[in-house]
């Protein structure tokens, strides 16, 4: 497809559109799961982009959650429950290990690069069910002290219990969900969580030689610029690793979508955005992407790289909801797909009749999408514009044969217009205010590709299907 375009169209788009909350629509993936195909191929054709010579990221969905007043904290828009009883844990779990099973014999023996537990809330496990979820994985895969694993949960459930499970399984890297230190601000999402919580977590894991990284979210009701840089300032005495922060997100039917019109304006919130990120900088963090900031004397963190280096990594996610992305090659493009949501849906998936054998080539698999070849330059193009690894000109050239100033030379132009993008060393970079609408770019860059799809798809309602991670 060529990327025709005019600068004068592209101002005319962000014109329209940068007045609406950011959100996180594109950059958790390219196309929007409204152009999915919804079916349920069989495993080994949902793996068989899998390369072999490409390192192998695991992802494990955990989608219990804490229940909060407004549910889902009033925002999240992942598969995920409320979490009602542990025996729903462990009925989940023999699912989970189930499509592991599957998986891991279609995949073989492979070392692992990265293992993400994400969720929901994966800390809701017990301690026995941590070390149980280990060992399961250690028995399919080649797991490396290099492995960067981490575990994703809410302040209040790192205790020192799971701690010490979650060091003795061999995870490097912990990643807190905080959403605001505030407390008058946390009280808006239902959550009960206190600020020892996270001291707590943050000396573990300083004493222990874990990452920690806290993440932070930007356009609360009330929240001042004020308030974000009081966050970081606090993280910052508390010695944590790194801070993401990223905007509010608002969609579907959730309970601060419905009370959008009492959350502060865009403007208020892109320059506490904006407050934060200097605030971040200023006192030595190194931005690693729009959201995501590490202090300067620590490497990258691996699964950003792989979560956006998406061309030269496959991610293969289990559980309900997981998503995957395996691009496959140039000549011969792969897809990205999700799990079906739910429990009931999960288990009617991994169940075996009695008396029937396991049927080794069923998959879980709710929707798919297989890319073309304009959908892999976007996506390297949109993930590069993130960061960490940042889009080059050099590298593009390499790995497409193009020229990328002239693939989207109407964007660079209208975008640089605004002081919104400038070239550094073959490098286009967001800066100032286009950081804050970097969501809103993505949109615009893939506007022309989204134009086609939805004249492919026709009248179609949008599925409703969200990619996780």
């Amino acid at each position: 497809m060529p990327l025709l375009a005019t600068a004068e169209g592209v101002s005319q788009y962000l014109d329209r559109h940068i007045g609406r909350e950011p959100g996180t629509k594109i950059q958790y993936g390219h196309p929007s799961p409204r152009f999915w195909q919804r079916r349920q191929p069989p495993l080994s054709e949902a793996l068989a982009p899998v390369d072999a010579q490409r390192s192998l990221n695991f992802y494990v969905h955990i989608p219990f959650c804490p229940p909060t007043e407004p549910e889902a904290c009033g925002f999240c828009l992942f598969a995920r429950e409320d979490f009602r009883s542990y025996a729903h844990v462990e009925a989940y779990l023999a699912d989970l290990y189930a499509e592991l099973d599957r998986v891991a014999a279609r995949l073989g023996r492979r070392t692992l690069k990265t293992l993400y537990f994400g969720g929901g809330t994966p800390n809701v496990l017990h301690e026995a069910s941590i070390h149980e979820v280990f060992d399961r994985l250690h028995e399919k895969f080649d797991i490396p002290k290099s492995c960067e694993t981490t575990f994703e949960g809410t302040p209040g459930l790192f205790t020192p219990g799971r701690l010490e499970a979650l060091a003795a399984v061999g995870v490097n890297r912990i990643s807190v969900g905080a959403q605001t230190l505030q407390s008058h601000l946390i009280a808006y999402s239902g959550r009960t969580q206190r600020h020892e919580h996270i001291q707590r977590t943050a000396t573990f894991c300083r004493e222990h030689g874990i990452h920690c990284s806290v993440d932070l979210i930007t356009g609360w009701f009330e929240q001042t610029p004020a308030d974000v840089v009081a966050d970081i300032a606090l993280l910052d005495d508390w010695g944590v690793d790194g801070i993401v922060n990223h905007p509010l997100t608002l969609g579907g039917d959730s309970a601060f979508a419905r009370r959008k019109h009492e959350l502060p304006p865009v403007e208020v919130t892109r320059d506490a955005f904006l407050g934060g990120r200097d605030a971040l900088l200023a006192r030595g963090f190194r931005a690693d992407g729009y959201t995501d900031y590490c202090r300067s004397h620590l490497p990258p963190v691996q699964f950003l790289e792989m979560y956006r280096d998406v061309l030269h990594n496959d991610r293969v996610g289990i559980g309900y909801g997981a998503n995957s992305l395996l691009s496959g090659t140039h000549a011969a493009p792969g897809h990205t797909y999700k799990n079906v949501v739910g429990r009931e849906a999960y288990h009617a998936r991994n169940a075996t009749p009695a008396g029937a054998p396991a049927d080794a080539d069923a998959s879980c698999i709710d929707a798919i999408f297989t890319f073309d070849a304009i959908d892999l330059r976007l996506i390297y193009v949109l993930k590069g514009l993130e960061g960490c690894p940042w889009l080059d000109a050099t590298d593009y050239a390499r790995e497409f044969g193009r020229d990328l100033a002239r693939d989207f030379a109407p964007w660079w132009e209208a975008l640089s217009a605004r002081g919104w993008l400038a070239w550094n060393d073959g490098r286009p970079m967001l800066q100032g205010a286009g950081i804050f609408y970097t969501s809103e770019i993505q949109r615009c860059l893939s506007e022309p590709r989204n134009g086609v799809l939805r004249r492919a798809a026709g009248p179609q309602a949008d599925m409703g299907l969200h990619a996780d991670i």
